[in-house]
């Protein structure tokens, strides 16, 4: 299957946007905040009736945000007509594969500072 999935990002101030789309027919089919308080990800999501992609984007805004501390909103939508159990699954490991790779990215946009006693 060739490259069906995006994953794009712009900040807000200090907070994330995350937009995953991909398939034949791109759309807003969940949203998912995830706040980093107490040490931990708080999440608030929503997902449009007869829509999928919920689960998902809880786990990706999770990772998120225990990765960098931090608030992001992950949304957007994936969809094929008719898709068959593996076109699921592909697309599911599609969207962990782009969504690493953007993470590395900001990762080594935003060095960290380590105070060292």
């Amino acid at each position: 299957m060739t490259k069906m999935i995006r994953c794009e990002i712009s900040h807000v101030g200090e907070d994330d946007l995350i937009i995953v789309t991909g398939g034949t027919k791109p759309h807003i089919g969940a949203v998912v905040i995830s706040t980093w308080e107490d040490n931990e990800a708080k999440i608030v999501s929503h997902g449009l009736p007869h829509h999928k992609e919920e689960a998902l984007f809880i786990e990706l805004a999770k990772v998120w945000s225990n990765t960098f501390q931090k608030t992001v909103i992950v949304s957007g939508g994936i969809h094929i007509d008719n898709a068959s159990k593996e076109q699921i699954e592909s697309l599911v490991d599609e969207t962990w594969e782009r969504f690493f790779h953007l993470m590395i990215e900001q990762k080594a946009k935003k060095p960290e500072f380590r105070h060292v006693k």
